[in-house]
């Protein structure tokens, strides 16, 4: 009896696995608009629904660690039109970029620099004590700010101003980052895979596979969109766990980067900055 059950399983999880497969390769990203060439290093894009802006950040000369103090915040309107190009500047590398409440906040390199939405002013520089390279941060509810730290295969969590080691991933590389009700997911640019780590008891979760260069983490209804900074654009399925993701999009043939992106909910449109090719490019998120 238990055979013909356990056998019976097996078919339903193969057939709902497939299924789920098939709605994946069902979606599809159309290009909208790119914005001028003059964007340096692009690094990450956040859209602030509230403002209707889109915010970037670009590192200015590479490499991106180097405390230079060129690198600066753009504002983009929502057709790729460049508000001001120069919003914040003396930045040194700005890269992971997100909001709370009428702030934003950036990483750079080894510090978070808190700007002031409404004035245009930076307020405060939070030291990351003991980070090397903070590349991407999400911020939860509660205004606690998590940031990875790539070279040094940390996450740190900023509470108050105050930080703090909040996880060692070594051989991980952790890059892009997404603050979850119950846990934090990273995407490892080394191991291409998206993990869920609960928040309390630090169980990690392997969600999703083969994103080599794993860099963003932009949350859909059905799952997760990811891109590999090489050129690349993936689909996690939110129902499927430890499995490939599915490509969507590769730009690798025209030499364009596919760094920290953002999206637009209600438009579903996908924001992708290219670093190295110097633009934002929209595209739209098709369901067929």
């Amino acid at each position: 009896m238990n055979k013909y059950i356990s056998v019976a399983a097996i078919f339903i999880m193969m057939f709902q696995m497939g299924h789920s497969q098939s709605k994946q390769t069902e979606m599809s990203l159309t290009k909208l608009w790119e914005t001028d060439t003059i964007l340096k290093t692009a690094e990450a894009v956040r859209y602030h629904p509230e403002k209707d802006i889109i915010y970037v950040s670009n590192i200015g000369d590479v490499p991106p660690n180097k405390k230079d103090g060129d690198g600066y915040i753009s504002l983009l309107s929502k057709d790729g039109k460049i508000v001001k190009k120069d919003w914040i500047t003396g930045i040194h590398a700005p890269k992971g970029l997100n909001f709370f409440n009428g702030k934003l906040f950036v990483g750079d390199i080894d510090t978070v620099v808190e700007i002031n939405i409404e004035t245009g002013k930076i307020e405060k520089t939070h030291t990351v004590t003991d980070a090397v390279f903070i590349n991407d941060l999400d911020i939860d509810t509660n205004g606690d700010i998590y940031v990875t730290d790539s070279q040094d295969e940390k996450i740190f969590k900023i509470v108050n101003g105050e930080s703090s080691l909040w996880l060692d991933a070594k051989g991980f590389y952790p890059n892009g980052i997404l603050v979850e009700e119950n846990r934090i997911l990273i995407l490892s640019s080394s191991k291409g895979e998206l993990i869920a780590i609960d928040k309390i008891t630090k169980e990690k979760t392997v969600l999703a596979l083969g994103v080599r260069g794993g860099d963003g983490i932009v949350p859909i209804n059905e799952g997760y969109i990811l891109s590999a900074f090489q050129g690349e654009i993936y689909f996690a399925d939110k129902n499927l766990i430890n499995m490939p993701a599915v490509k969507l999009l590769d730009t690798r043939a025209n030499k364009l980067n596919t760094a920290d992106m953002s999206f637009i909910p209600k438009e579903n449109v996908l924001l992708v900055p290219t670093f190295y090719g110097n633009t934002v490019v929209a595209y739209k998120l098709n369901y067929k």
